[in-house]
């Protein structure tokens, strides 16, 4: 939701409802700091951390103190959001009788989002068809407007939206761009919705991408990294390049391969791309993966690290 002051506050929904946490940087960088002395088995070392529930006790109590708004959903599925301004009830379309998931998509100091999925419930207690419905609304309830997902970008630029677009993050400084959900960026200047290719990655911030990083078999090679702005714009301007040598990476890891099977993008932001390479075996079977670290602090001069953490590609293609 926010990161202020070194404090990291974030949601999280499932069928038990919504829940917010909050930690600091202190708090994080202690967590992860045991993977950094493991020499011998750092995959075992993390595997180790990811069991371990990090946000436990971190939970926050006081939503409103925090100016997080408290939603509740009756029996009739009426959801009433209450705020430190107070509070207003709304009753989503077509929702009596279904089953509703919420989710607190984005919030600011003049907006919030709420993603709503609704479903059927069957007879036999499963869910059935679902619709997905994000409310935008103002944090003093002056206004409020329910848009249904398949009309989300049509909505945005059409103007209808335009009171509430702060609630999606910047994707530079002066607010020209703004990050909306999955591949997509709204062009400021035009009011326009752009899509990020299927092939290309878009970085967590929204900021950065790499080119071609999203197929499922990355080619070796120089690989490019843009600014937002510079690809939306067709140029050939990079913000960072840095060469994969597949080869050479067997060679490193001491991998008796005949190629490699898969290559996959499992993280990318404006400092960090980490991808997983996994190698075929000389007739069958694997020789072995890994995960290569590429350090783009300096984007003059990439700097690469080899280590299997056993981290895997969590996006859909």
């Amino acid at each position: 939701m926010s990161y202020k002051d070194n404090i990291y506050k974030i949601m999280r929904s499932d069928t038990d409802g919504l829940r917010y946490y909050q930690y600091s940087d202190k708090e994080l960088q202690k967590f992860y700091k045991p993977i950094f002395s493991e020499k011998k088995n750092p995959l075992k070392k993390l595997h180790d951390l990811t069991l371990f529930n990090f946000l436990e006790r971190r939970n926050i109590q006081n939503k409103l103190r925090e100016n997080l708004p408290d939603l509740v959903l009756d029996q009739k599925n009426v959801l009433t959001v209450k705020t430190t301004t107070g509070e207003k009830k709304f009753e989503l379309p077509s929702a009596k009788g279904k089953k509703i998931y919420l989710s607190l998509l984005g919030i600011n100091k003049e907006n919030m989002l709420i993603q709503t999925e609704v479903y059927e419930k069957l007879k036999n207690g499963d869910l059935g068809k679902g619709n997905e419905y994000y409310l935008f609304l103002k944090q003093d309830f002056s206004k409020h407007q329910v848009v249904k997902k398949e009309k989300l970008y049509p909505t945005i630029e059409s103007g209808k939206l335009n009171d509430y677009l702060s609630v999606f993050p910047k994707v530079s400084e002066d607010g020209s761009y703004l990050k909306l959900f999955d591949n997509y960026i709204l062009e400021k200047k035009t009011n326009k919705v752009r899509e990020v290719k299927n092939s290309d990655y878009l970085s967590v911030d929204g900021k950065y991408v790499y080119l071609n990083g999203a197929k499922e078999k990355i080619s070796d090679g120089i690989q490019q990294i843009q600014t937002v702005d510079n690809y939306l714009k067709g140029n050939d301007k990079y913000e960072a390049e840095f060469k994969l040598d597949f080869e050479n990476i067997a060679d490193e890891m001491d991998f008796k391969s005949s190629g490699v099977s898969i290559a996959q993008t499992c993280y990318f932001n404006k400092n960090y791309v980490v991808l997983r390479v996994s190698y075929n075996g000389i007739i069958v079977g694997t020789a072995g993966a890994v995960n290569v670290l590429v350090d783009l602090t300096n984007k003059k001069q990439p700097t690469a690290y080899l280590v299997d953490l056993g981290v895997l590609s969590t996006k859909v293609y």
